[in-house]
């Protein structure tokens, strides 16, 4: 059986992510930066210097900004040169200012700051399970998926998920609650589990590290937890989520 894995970029939620979005919304926004370039002209090549990764990497981080709502779609275009005013939503306005503020309360590092950076990552995790809660992709047939919702109803019926489920699961469950697809699942799990099929790395033929980005920011927003790593984890619903996962799983 070949296996797939969802889509994604090439960038999972993480304190570093953090911290190069907010040092290119920085440039972004210094117009003495910006210098009147355009994003398809010598600006990324400059982004990408003073963040000290490659052209390709600034533009991942871009795609994934405008997955995360917080630049709109479009509009850090190839002609024009960018300004605050233009190319943020309201979304990617608040997170600048707690980008902001978490950068000047790491640099006091006093205790009463350091309980300020606690509730700025509370709301980075509210935020980040409303942007995963909505994402979404269209299959080939139009069908659409919301991958976190598939993700927590296996979790949940299964009790667990282990790495091969992980992508039993993305390869079966191409679209939003399909009775079929769910049923096929079900079957292929457990035929997997009494040990009638099994799998290895060369069986995975697209999106080989959707455990590592797709399910990796499941994780870091509190969905999931995961115990083990690579081939040996094994995939819970997180008990602080109970309540949140209940909701998704109702709608």
């Amino acid at each position: 059986m070949d296996l797939r894995g969802w889509k994604y970029e090439g960038r999972k939620i993480s304190d570093s992510l953090h911290v190069q979005m907010l040092s290119m919304m920085e440039i972004l926004n210094d117009p003495a930066q910006v210098q009147g370039r355009t994003w398809g002209g010598s600006l990324q090549t400059y982004i990408g210097d003073e963040l000290g990764i490659s052209s390709g990497q600034v533009r991942t981080i871009k795609r994934m900004m405008e997955e995360f709502n917080l630049l709109k779609k479009g509009a850090l275009n190839q002609r024009s040169v960018p300004s605050r005013e233009s190319i943020y939503t309201k979304n990617g306005e608040m997170l600048l200012e707690l980008f902001a503020s978490e950068k000047l309360m790491k640099e006091k590092r006093s205790l009463p700051h350091l309980e300020q950076i606690k509730e700025i990552n509370s709301i980075y995790k509210l935020y980040y399970q409303g942007v995963l809660i909505e994402y979404n992709f269209i299959n080939s047939e139009g069908k659409r998926l919301h991958p976190l919702k598939a993700t927590l109803k296996a979790v949940r019926k299964f009790d667990y998920l282990d790495y091969w489920e992980w992508y039993i699961l993305n390869t079966l469950i191409t679209q939003d609650d399909n009775k079929d697809e769910e049923e096929e699942l079900e079957k292929t799990i457990m035929k997997y589990r009494n040990g009638k099929i099994d799998f290895s790395e060369s069986d995975i033929k697209e999106h080989s590290l959707s455990h590592s980005y797709v399910l990796g920011n499941f994780v870091h927003a509190g969905f999931l937890r995961l115990e083990g790593r690579k081939e040996s984890i094994k995939i819970f619903i997180d008990p602080n989520a109970d309540e949140i996962v209940n909701n998704i799983l109702k709608q």
